[in-house]
C-alpha cells in the first residue's frame, strides 16, 4: 500500500489519528436522543448505582423511575414539545431528573447559573420566552421580586435536601426553612410532582439533530450568549470520550462544578451516566475538602480546573492519602504552570494514581472538550490531541488561511460537536463560526497556538482576554474585561477604562478597573462608589470591580492600544512590595 504524501497542514494530514484505532475511526456516531442513549446503555443494569448523593445510593432503575415521574409532571404543567424550559439548579439529583425528563418529552433545557444576578436572570428568561423555570431556594431569593418582569408563568422551587436520606432531610429542612412564596407564580417541588400522578406518558419521537440544550457562555467577548446543542452534538462527545478513555461500568466520577457549565453537565454527568458509571453529586463543592471526598468516595474520574487542583499542594495531610483510585483526572478552563502540574503529578503518582494529570482544550461552542491528552502524548505544555471525529486547523488570525504544523495562529475546530449556533444571535454566530473553502463550518476559538508534526496541540495565548474568578457562591467562573469595560465606559464620568485581574488567594483573581476620567470630573471616593453602584444590575456581582483606580493616562502600546499587560505588571509589583 502506497504511503499517503503529507502536506504539512493539520486539517488535511490529521496526524493525531495515529493514536486511535482504525475501528474507532470508521465507527458511526450514535443518532439518538440523550434519554435514548442513557436508556440503551443502562436498561440491562437496573441495580447498578447511578448517583451517589450525600449518603444516598440511587440505582439506575430509580433514575429512570424519577425521569418518568418528572416527565409526567412536566406534561401536566403544560410543557410542550420543543418548548424551552429554564433550569437554575445546583448539582442535585433533581437537576438530572429534570433535564432528562425534558429530553424525554421532546422539550429543551435552558441551563443558567442559579446564583446569577437578578437582571441577568431576567434577561436569560426573557431571551428564550421561558414560561417555566425550575430553581432552588437560593435562586428564589434572588428572583422572587423580579419574576413578574419575565415571561414566566410558573416557577417550581426545589430544595437541595429533597433527595437526602430521611434523617438528614429532616435536619436540613429544620435548619433551612422552605421559603414562603410571595406570589402564585411559585409552587413547591412536591406540588409540581403531584400534578403528574394520573398522567399517561407517551413516547415522543424527537429528532436527535434538533435542539436539546442551551448553555450560556461569554464566548470571546463576554456578552452572554445561549449556545444551542443538539442531542447528536452531545452524544457525539460522550461517544468519543468513551472511545478515547476506556473505562468499566460502575467506575466513579466526582462532580466538582455546577451543571450550568457544559464541562460539568456533559462531561461530568451525562457522559459517566451514559457509560454506566456512578456520579458523585455534591451541591456545594468545597475544594479544601478534596481529601475528605477522596477518602469517602474513592473516585476514579475527576474533571476539574487548575484552581481546584492546586489546593492539593496546600492541603494538610494530602501526602498521606491513597490515590490509587484515580484513573483519569483532567483539568481545563485555563492553563496550569508546568511547575504546579509537575508537583501535583509527583504527589498523586507517588500515592498510586494510574495516570498523570490530563488536560484538554474546548469551549461550550464545541459542547465542551475538543482535544485532550492521552497517556501516549501527554506532553508538557500541551493540551493533547483532537478527538477522533473532530478536525483541527491553525489559521492566520483574522483570516481563513491555514498554517502548517509548527506555525502559531488561531486554533479552529470542526466536527459533530460544533454547536448549532447562538440562540437568536446570527451575527454573533457568524462572527465565530465561519465557512471555509473545504465546505466545512469551523469554530474560531480565539485561542492562539500551534500543532506539532505528531498532531499534538499547544496553546500559546488568547486573542481576547478571559480572567478566572470565584463568585459569591464559591464556584469558579469567568470574567470578561471587555464586557466590564463596555459598562464602565458608558458612565458619563469615564473617558476610557481598562480592567485587569489581580491575583487573590480567596477569589483567584478580583477585578480592578483603571480609569481615565472625562474633562470636568475629578477623582474622589464618592465617584468610585457611584461607579460601582452604576455597575450593579448591569454586570453579575463577581464582575463588578473590587478596586477602582483613577489615572491621568492609561499606558499604551506602540500601536496605541491600551497596554493591559503593563497594568498587570504594575499590580503584581505592588502586590509583592
Amino acid at each position: 500500500m502506497q504511503e499517503r504524501k503529507l502536506t504539512g497542514y493539520p486539517s488535511i494530514d490529521k496526524p493525531w489519528l495515529k493514536y486511535y484505532s482504525e475501528e474507532a475511526i470508521k465507527a458511526p456516531l450514535p443518532e439518538c436522543t440523550l434519554y435514548e442513549y442513557l436508556l440503551e446503555n443502562n436498561k440491562d443494569y437496573p441495580n447498578d448505582i447511578a448517583i451517589l448523593y450525600l449518603g444516598r445510593r440511587i440505582k439506575y432503575k430509580e433514575l429512570f423511575f424519577q425521569i418518568d415521574r418528572y416527565a409526567k409532571a412536566l406534561l401536566a404543567l403544560g410543557v410542550r414539545e420543543k418548548e424551552i424550559v429554564t433550569v437554575a439548579l445546583p448539582s442535585i439529583p433533581e437537576a438530572l431528573y429534570l433535564v432528562y425528563a425534558l429530553n424525554r418529552i421532546g422539550a429543551v433545557a435552558n441551563m443558567i447559573h442559579p446564583l446569577a444576578g437578578k437582571q441577568e436572570m431576567v434577561n436569560y428568561l426573557n431571551e428564550v420566552s421561558s414560561r417555566f423555570v425550575f430553581m432552588f431556594d437560593g435562586t428564589y431569593q434572588i428572583i422572587k421580586d423580579a419574576l413578574s418582569e419575565t415571561s414566566v408563568e410558573k416557577a417550581v422551587v426545589i430544595s437541595v435536601g429533597a433527595s437526602l436520606k430521611p434523617a438528614l432531610k429532616h435536619l436540613y429542612l429544620f435548619k433551612n426553612r422552605p421559603p414562603r412564596f410571595s406570589s402564585t407564580l411559585f409552587e413547591t417541588w412536591h406540588t409540581f410532582l403531584t400534578r403528574g400522578k394520573n398522567v399517561d406518558l407517551h413516547e415522543v419521537k424527537k429528532d436527535p439533530f434538533s435542539l436539546a440544550l442551551i448553555s450560556h457562555t461569554g464566548g470571546t467577548t463576554g456578552e452572554p450568549k445561549g449556545v444551542m446543542c443538539s442531542d447528536y452534538n452531545i452524544n457525539a462527545l460522550i461517544w468519543q470520550v468513551g472511545k478515547t478513555l476506556p473505562s468499566n461500568r460502575q467506575e466513579r466520577m466526582l462532580v466538582v462544578l455546577p451543571p450550568f457549565i457544559n464541562y460539568s453537565l456533559v462531561n461530568g454527568m451525562f457522559e459517566p451516566l451514559s457509560l454506566g458509571h456512578q456520579v458523585i453529586l455534591i451541591p456545594n463543592y468545597v475544594p479544601e475538602q478534596f481529601v475528605k471526598y477522596v477518602k469517602e468516595y474513592r473516585p476514579n474520574h475527576i474533571n476539574s480546573i487548575p484552581a481546584y487542583l492546586e489546593v492539593l499542594l496546600h492541603t494538610e495531610n494530602v501526602k498521606n492519602v491513597d490515590y490509587s483510585c484515580f484513573r483519569y483526572v483532567y483539568y481545563g478552563g485555563e492553563a496550569m504552570s508546568p511547575e504546579t502540574e509537575q508537583a501535583i503529578n509527583k504527589l498523586i503518582t507517588a500515592r498510586g494514581a494510574e495516570n498523570k494529570l490530563g488536560k484538554g482544550l474546548g469551549s461550550t461552542e464545541m459542547v465542551s472538550s475538543a482535544a485532550l491528552t492521552v497517556k501516549e502524548c501527554n506532553k508538557s505544555g500541551s493540551v493533547g490531541i483532537p478527538f477522533l471525529k473532530v478536525n483541527c486547523k491553525i489559521v492566520e488570525p483574522e483570516t481563513l488561511e491555514e498554517l502548517k504544523c509548527g506555525q502559531i495562529g488561531e486554533i479552529c475546530f470542526s466536527g459533530p460537536t460544533l454547536m448549532m449556533g447562538y440562540y437568536n444571535k446570527p451575527d454573533e454566530t457568524n462572527a465565530v463560526v465561519k465557512n471555509h473553502a473545504d465546505g466545512q463550518r469551523w469554530l474560531h476559538t480565539g485561542d492562539l497556538g500551534y500543532m506539532d508534526e505528531n498532531g499534538v496541540l499547544f496553546v500559546t495565548g488568547r486573542i481576547k482576554r478571559i480572567i478566572m474568578t470565584k463568585g459569591s457562591d464559591g464556584n469558579v467562573t469567568k470574567m470578561f474585561p471587555d464586557r466590564i469595560e463596555k459598562v464602565l465606559n458608558s458612565h458619563p464620568a469615564i473617558q476610557t477604562s481598562c480592567v485587569i485581574g489581580v491575583p487573590d488567594e480567596r477569589r483567584i483573581h478580583y477585578p480592578k478597573a483603571v480609569i481615565e476620567l472625562n474633562t470636568g470630573f475629578a477623582p474622589a471616593e464618592s465617584l468610585k462608589k457611584e461607579i460601582r453602584a452604576f455597575c450593579v444590575g448591569k454586570l453579575p456581582d463577581y464582575q463588578i470591580p473590587d478596586v477602582i483606580e483613577f489615572v491621568d493616562a492609561l499606558p499604551r502600546t506602540e500601536r496605541g492600544k491600551i497596554d493591559y499587560r503593563a497594568l498587570e505588571q504594575q499590580a503584581e509589583e505592588t502586590r509583592e512590595e
